[in-house]
């Protein structure tokens, strides 16, 4: 094995972020450019220490056409020398943008990571292996500052996230070019490289010269050192916000949140911050387009009385609701359902996922059950079918214990019924008449009393979908 120093740099880097074990697979992502060769290049010669398995995966994004097509021939030249089986594949990025309407280099990078995803997961892969360097983290964070970013996002490219692992995250591109001589490789040069029209470019062939040349000489160091730094801390406040979250969540399922705002409030503004990005990437899978403004006014939802609501990417919807902060991802639109209840009998209602179960009974129990879930109803009140079906305007009931009629929305209003939960109680009618409000209160008018003979005996069940 060569000894050299870059060779060094990038085992010391490997161990202080523990990115490989003995015998570990690794898919090593190959463009053709000079970082990914390196990368493989390296690896390659670290094969033995870590007694490795080595694959290569390389992505034609369709945006360079025989240009691109000369990189994939090139990857399997360079491959075959070190006999490192390689995997290819194309994808057509400007279409999928087009369709999708992002930005071509989003929807690059989201193609790319998923591909080699794949290619883990059919050789069964332990790390994917990608060429960022400490110059990709330098312009990373400039670009990133310029459009306002907050630690997280100053703390760079991660070394390791999952099973991405970049080996190259503290080597400049001077020393890719370098190694590049020293070792005889003559890798492709990617021609959009040279176009300022995208961002990441621009940055890199004019604001970084710039800085560099009029103002700081080591400019590229500091950053890095600097995104190093702010990493650390962005870790120590992950580590608090995982610890402290669970504090504020009332109740949660795979589509919805509920946070207490009385205890959300309690912490300090940053963790605020950090636990509402926490529980939109919990629901999102990501971040994509959630910007400082999103959060800002979910934070602002905490201070308005009444039912406020805001639309976020990802199909999210926060809400303000009776002391609770309400995080849900997907449509809200309520299920209609129309149901006969069978008497005697079980009667099913697939949209809600519930099921009510029916007897007569011939006297009353001593005692009545007190559930919200269970009712017993005087059976010679109840004229005719009976029938369920969602809220609607105008409905009207006499609750249980009450002399006067009352709008069904005042009840709910007044025992702080979360209002898009509302569509989802089933109400039990006999003709025109509410019988019983599921999981509530009974008509005072179908209640049992001295003079009933017969009682209809009803349980409400969910079951799983």
């Amino acid at each position: 094995m060569v000894n050299d120093s870059l060779l060094k740099k990038v085992d010391s880097t490997i161990c202080s972020f523990n990115m490989l074990s003995k015998e570990d697979k690794v898919v090593v992502g190959i463009s053709g450019g000079p970082d990914s060769a390196v990368l493989l290049h390296l690896l390659f010669r670290l094969k033995e220490k870590y007694n490795l398995r080595l694959w290569a995966a390389h992505l034609n994004h369709c945006i360079r056409g025989k240009e691109a097509e000369e990189d994939e021939r090139w990857c399997g030249l360079f491959t075959r020398e070190f006999e490192i089986p390689l995997i290819c594949d194309a994808i057509d990025v400007p279409v999928l943008a087009r369709e999708q309407r992002l930005g071509l280099e989003a929807v690059a990078r989201k193609v790319r990571y998923n591909f080699l995803e794949h290619v883990a997961s059919k050789v069964g892969a332990d790390k994917i292996a990608v060429g960022h360097t400490a110059s990709d983290q330098v312009e990373t964070v400039l670009m990133r500052l310029i459009r306002g970013s907050g630690v997280d996002g100053l703390a760079g490219i991660p070394p390791v996230r999952g099973k991405i692992i970049r080996p190259l995250i503290r080597t400049f591109r001077w020393e890719i070019e370098d190694y590049c001589k020293r070792h005889n490789i003559v890798p492709r040069r990617d021609s959009s490289n040279k176009d300022t029209s995208f961002f990441r470019n621009s940055v890199r062939s004019k604001l970084i010269p710039y800085l560099r040349d009029d103002y700081n000489p080591r400019l590229m160091e500091v950053l890095s050192r600097s995104a190093e730094l702010l990493r650390v801390d962005k870790e120590f406040l992950d580590a608090i916000t995982e610890k402290v979250k669970g504090r504020v969540i009332r109740r949660k399922s795979g589509r919805e949140i509920v946070v207490s705002i009385r205890a959300l409030s309690k912490l300090h503004l940053c963790l605020q911050r950090r636990i509402i990005r926490h529980f939109l990437r919990e629901l999102k899978g990501d971040l994509e387009g959630i910007e400082y403004s999103h959060i800002e006014q979910i934070l602002s939802l905490k201070d308005k009385d009444g039912t406020k609501l805001t639309f976020l990417p990802g199909e999210i919807k926060v809400w303000q609701e009776y002391g609770e902060l309400i995080f849900r991802k997907g449509d809200e639109r309520s299920p209609y359902f129309f149901s006969y209840l069978n008497v005697p009998g079980t009667t099913r209602v697939s949209e809600i996922n519930m099921v009510f179960e029916t007897k007569i009974l011939a006297e009353g129990p001593v005692r009545f059950v007190e559930s919200p879930y269970e009712a017993f109803l005087d059976l010679d009140k109840i004229q005719g079918s009976l029938y369920l079906r969602p809220r609607k305007k105008g409905d009207r009931f006499v609750p249980l214990g009450m002399k006067g009629e009352k709008k069904l929305k005042d009840f709910f209003i007044d025992l702080k019924v979360p209002r898009l939960k509302r569509d989802r109680i089933p109400v039990l009618f006999n003709k025109d008449k509410i019988v019983w409000v599921v999981g509530y209160r009974i008509d005072e008018r179908f209640k049992v009393d001295k003079t009933t003979k017969k009682i209809l005996n009803i349980k409400a069940l969910f079951y799983d979908a």
